[in-house]
């Protein structure tokens, strides 16, 4: 075979013998594709033995780095870890790879490592505000209930903070549903410059702020327009765990012959239940049966009251069970 110049100089001539020799040097320099070395299998061994059996000699391979499952990074020449498992290990054992190759490894918890500090929580972000029963709408009256719906907050609602203009929100919830997406929120009576009566001219641009522990709050505004005297309140139900298709008297106040029982599970379309008595203070009505709740587990279902609002009738005033209500799903059998 040609002896490979040093230099190509302007009009030398290349010869089919030459070319080969130059395609030979190329290819050694790349290796070749799969390599020469097999790993070893380390996997549930110890990481003494693991070591051991990657750096014999004969395989010509290294040692990559180490790291217990909290993210630590181990020490392979020290005595006390000799003994820790290995869990992973890439490349992976069997695998055939060039000469000098490192082999990683993940290891059993070390004592004394300790776990990378957690992630920041995200913060909370808002999308819209919304009736109860999932109308969209930026306008609410005082002391109406109405439904925050956004991003990351928190599923414990005592650490969602939600103000009107720095006034504290009448009472928090959270969607039982959809807890870490929609806020249940009731809006105070004591914002400033709001209407505090029938009549009383609506204040737009209130600054609605929801915050959560350790977090840069979410904001949005909406405008609130003057409480309505028959606004509905749940005071609570006969039975906090019902069977599908099983009848729940419903108390509480400002309820009327019109009014209707909704109900819904998560972000689903929400269900008007049928209703067989109505007074201004109880209602009896039944459960529905959910296709998405199936027998097995209760699931948590959210609980509204929907009356006509004279004073705008395509707003209803809803009321939404603030406690516990769960549905379990009746046998098809």
């Amino acid at each position: 075979m040609a002896t490979l110049p040093t230099q190509v100089r302007p009009g030398d001539v290349i010869t089919s013998e030459l070319m080969n020799a130059i395609l030979d040097a190329i290819g050694k320099l790349q290796g070749t594709p799969t390599g020469t070395q097999q790993v070893p299998s380390v996997f549930g061994g110890t990481l003494g033995d693991a070591r051991s059996a990657i750096l014999q000699p004969g395989r010509q391979l290294a040692l990559g780095f180490v790291l217990d499952v909290s993210g630590a990074s181990i020490d392979p020449l020290v005595a006390a870890n000799a003994g820790l498992i290995v869990l992973n290990q890439a490349p992976a054992g069997g695998t055939l790879v060039a000469p000098g190759t490192p082999v990683s490894l993940v290891v059993s918890r070390a004592a004394g490592s300790t776990a990378p500090p957690p992630a920041p929580p995200s913060p909370p972000t808002i999308t819209r505000t919304e009736t109860p029963t999932g109308t969209a709408t930026s306008s609410f009256a005082v002391g109406a209930s109405l439904v925050v719906v956004g991003l990351n907050f928190s599923a414990t609602a005592s650490q969602n903070t939600v103000t009107f203009n720095d006034v504290p929100a009448a009472s928090v919830s959270v969607d039982v549903g959809d807890a870490t997406r929609r806020l249940i929120v009731t809006v105070p009576s004591n914002i400033p410059g709001a209407p505090t009566s029938s009549g009383g001219a609506p204040l737009a641009g209130v600054v609605l702020r929801v915050a959560t522990p350790n977090t840069t709050p979410a904001t949005t505004t909406v405008t609130i327009t003057a409480p309505v005297p028959a606004q509905p309140t749940i005071i609570g139900v006969s039975s906090a765990l019902v069977l599908e298709n099983t009848d729940i008297t419903i108390t509480g106040t400002n309820f009327t012959q019109s009014a209707s029982v909704i109900f819904r599970v998560g972000n689903n379309t929400p269900v008007t239940a049928t209703v067989s008595s109505r007074t201004s203070t109880q209602i009896v009505a039944r459960v529905p049966n959910f296709p998405e709740i199936l027998p097995g587990p209760p699931t948590a279902v959210t609980l509204m009251v929907s009356v006509p609002n004279p004073a705008n009738p395509q707003q209803p005033l809803v009321a939404t069970f603030q406690g516990s209500f769960n549905v379990v799903g009746a046998s098809t059998q």
